[in-house]
């Protein structure tokens, strides 16, 4: 909603301070605390958003604020708060979410029309903006997902560089479903893990569905394997089709482990209950 809850002079003043206490009672408990940063509402609304054709249906209203990632302005941003984050909290790492184009459902049928797509367009379509019979193309499709792939990664990039500089860990939480959605999407995180841009992904393969989260790991463990990178497999606790229980919980997070992943990114941790943290303790060898 436009809120941030931490020092930054680039956002200006917080709702209140909340990451002074959390990375405090990180270092007393010895749980690391890395800053979630992205194209999201953590560094504002951005100074180039994506637009929808003229001619738009099905784009919901969220998309409307969302900061376009072919705007270096927003990298800069983005790179601005990061390093005041560091400097001020000093975390031991930082966290990049919504690293990417708006879902892929949105951008399928309505590819951002903002002035920084349109000029990119011109050079490999010759036009600004695809026609519907363009997007029965191949070619096309594959010139417009590689667009977008291009300024995704220069973001991600930008924000390698900052945690270089600080000589701080970049992870990632990215699309679980690599081909239907981060592609689309202009996330390539295969690509990331391969040339060393980040040290940890986390693929959120969120599902109540054991069949579908054993096919997605086994997607992701093909993925990164050989890679520099550290795998954390993405479970969610709650998604749009309800709550997973201890059970099922138990069984996603054991099988990652045992399909190679070397820990699991649960979303939410408002939720884990007693016997879910005992779990993740006990095979964490705590």
């Amino acid at each position: 909603a436009g809120k941030h809850y931490f020092e930054s002079e680039t956002l200006g003043p917080p709702e209140r301070d909340l990451l002074a206490p959390l990375i405090e009672a990180g270092w007393q408990s010895g749980v690391q605390v890395h800053p979630v940063l992205g194209l999201g509402g953590d560094i504002g609304l951005g100074h180039g958003l994506y637009e929808p054709p003229l001619d738009y249906h099905d784009v919901p209203e969220w998309a409307l604020s969302w900061p376009c990632a072919a705007w270096g302005e927003n990298h800069e941003r983005s790179v601005l708060v990061a390093n005041e984050l560091v400097e001020v909290y000093s975390p031991l790492g930082l966290h990049l979410d919504y690293s990417r184009f708006p879902d892929a459902e949105v951008v399928r049928e309505n590819p951002c029309s903002c002035v920084r797509c349109q000029r990119a367009r011109l050079r490999w379509l010759g036009k600004p903006y695809p026609e519907p019979q363009d997007l029965r193309k191949p070619g096309v499709v594959f010139k417009e997902m590689q667009m977008r792939m291009e300024f995704v990664r220069s973001f991600v990039e930008s924000m390698r560089g900052v945690a270089d500089y600080h000589g701080i860990e970049l992870s990632a939480a990215v699309r679980g479903r690599y081909y239907e959605d981060a592609l689309e999407e202009g996330q390539d995180w295969a690509d990331w893990c391969i040339d060393g841009l980040v040290d940890v992904i986390c693929p959120l393969s969120f599902t109540l569905s054991f069949g579908a989260f054993a096919k997605l790991v086994a997607q992701h463990r093909r993925l990164v394997v050989d890679t520099p990178v550290q795998w954390m497999e993405g479970i969610g606790l709650r998604n749009s089709d309800g709550r997973l229980d201890f059970d099922a919980f138990e069984r996603q997070v054991i099988f990652s482990g045992e399909a190679g992943a070397e820990g699991v990114c649960i979303s939410d941790a408002g939720l884990l209950g007693d016997e879910e943290l005992t779990l993740l303790s006990e095979l964490a060898g705590g």
